[in-house]
């Protein structure tokens, strides 16, 4: 299964909906957004094309009345999704303990992709491009000895995303 992840979409509902578009026209079946959100917009287009999941964030609290109404969640969420279990926050002092395979936070706006021969911990960056002048996100595959992580960014203005592929070994 390809997964789409997603952060810190922020006030930027275009270039959200550019990013989740990309992801699913690289073929991701799942979306994982990890905080600040913001835009109630970003919410309807993932409802209206592909299954997601998105924890609320420290700049989402006016969205909190639409909890029954999104797949939203508090952090940190554990869940399970194509047999690999996951832990989704905004905050990355939530990651503790290190009690899921995959663990996946938002807040910084930078890129991460960690291995610590146990747990793979990532963060996608910052989709809203407010701290670097790019939008990042990711693709996550997962196979039985391996992690497939592919990190795209693309320069704001401009329409083509780049990609550092990355296999992290089990």
């Amino acid at each position: 299964m390809k997964i789409g992840l997603i952060s810190d979409t922020h006030k930027k509902a275009g270039r959200a909906i550019r990013a989740i578009d990309f992801l699913i026209s690289e073929g991701a079946e799942y979306i994982i957004h990890a905080g600040d959100i913001v835009q109630k917009e970003i919410l309807d287009y993932l409802e209206e094309k592909i299954p997601y999941i998105a924890v609320f964030g420290n700049n989402d609290y006016h969205l909190y009345r639409y909890i029954d109404d999104y797949h939203l969640v508090y952090e940190p969420y554990k869940f399970k999704l194509d047999n690999h279990t996951f832990k989704l926050m905004h905050y990355p002092t939530k990651m503790f303990p290190l009690d899921t395979e995959i663990v996946i936070y938002g807040h910084t706006h930078e890129e991460d992709i960690t291995y610590n021969g146990k747990n793979l911990i990532l963060n996608p960056g910052e989709v809203c491009a407010r701290d670097t002048g790019y939008s990042n996100c990711m693709m996550l595959e997962c196979f039985e000895d391996k992690y497939k992580v592919d990190y795209y960014y693309r320069k704001v203005g401009e329409d083509f995303w780049k990609k550092i592929p990355k296999e992290i070994k089990k």
